[in-house]
């Protein structure tokens, strides 16, 4: 696979993560926010291992804790990806540790 996944492939891939849920409306916000937070980590990263590695890149940007963030949780990141750019958000720096940690090897 080389370049970029195409918008309905990351959204069914996201989806089927997210498990779906009782409220429609909820899980359609969460889906957004986290299709849009993936897309600018990706770019931000801007290497084409990370596609061999967005599963993993996933579990630290969603599941940083062991259970998902909440939409909440997405929303501010968003927010502060918008104020004050990517790579100066919480999500890219949780990505930062990782990689310096060897618990993400790009």
């Amino acid at each position: 696979m080389t370049g970029r996944v195409s918008g309905n492939c990351r959204r069914a891939r996201l989806a089927s993560s997210i498990g779906g849920g009782d409220n429609l409306p909820v899980f359609l916000n969460i889906l957004f926010k986290q299709v849009t937070l993936e897309k600018k980590i990706e770019a931000a990263l801007g290497r084409e291992r990370v596609l061999e590695k967005r599963h993993a890149i996933r579990g630290f940007l969603f599941y940083p804790r062991g259970t998902a963030l909440t939409e909440r949780a997405l929303t501010q990141h968003l927010e502060q990806i918008e104020r004050n750019g990517t790579r100066a958000s919480v999500p890219y720096r949780r990505i930062g540790r990782a990689v310096e940690n060897h618990d993400l090897l790009l």
